[in-house]
């Protein structure tokens, strides 16, 4: 028999699962037209997004990193590659490894998707109050923490 707490539980993730697909959605369309102008898609921008603040990520790191095989890996960077965002390399002391390191073209594409991505977060969250924000942000940082913690972050 379920308690008190665990109904209360149910109608809230039953809430969120209703609602978070339309935030989602929102938040995903104001970002679309900086994504779609590179042609770049969400797992190219989720890699050079990763690859910014790096020398450079070996392919099985970012496949880990996206949780997807290595075969997926290698397409999304072949095209990243393609692109010219950026460059594959092997490691001097074991050519099997390879390295992934972003450009500078690279570099400009992720730095204009995280400008539009800032102005989507102003857009959607600027009609709440400071308390209010802090609040959310409290939460998504227990969230995170909690994330990491299990690892899936």
């Amino acid at each position: 028999m379920l308690n008190m707490a665990d109904n209360e539980l149910i109608r809230f993730s039953a809430e969120v699962s209703r609602i978070m697909p339309d935030i989602m959605r929102d938040f995903l369309r104001r970002q679309t037209k900086e994504v779609t102008e590179g042609n770049i898609s969400l797992p190219q921008v989720l890699i050079l997004d990763v690859l910014k603040d790096r020398a450079s990520m070996r392919m099985g790191e970012l496949a880990k990193y996206l949780s997807v095989t290595m075969a997926a890996a290698t397409g999304i960077v072949d095209k990243l590659v393609r692109s010219g965002l950026v460059t594959r390399g092997s490691s001097a002391d074991d050519r099997r490894i390879v390295n992934i390191s972003i450009t500078s073209g690279g570099r400009r594409i992720i730095k204009k998707h995280n400008e539009a991505k800032q102005k989507a977060f102003m857009d959607i969250f600027g009609h709440l109050s400071a308390a209010d924000r802090e609040k959310y942000l409290e939460i998504l940082t227990k969230i995170h923490q909690r994330l990491k913690k299990d690892g899936q972050s």
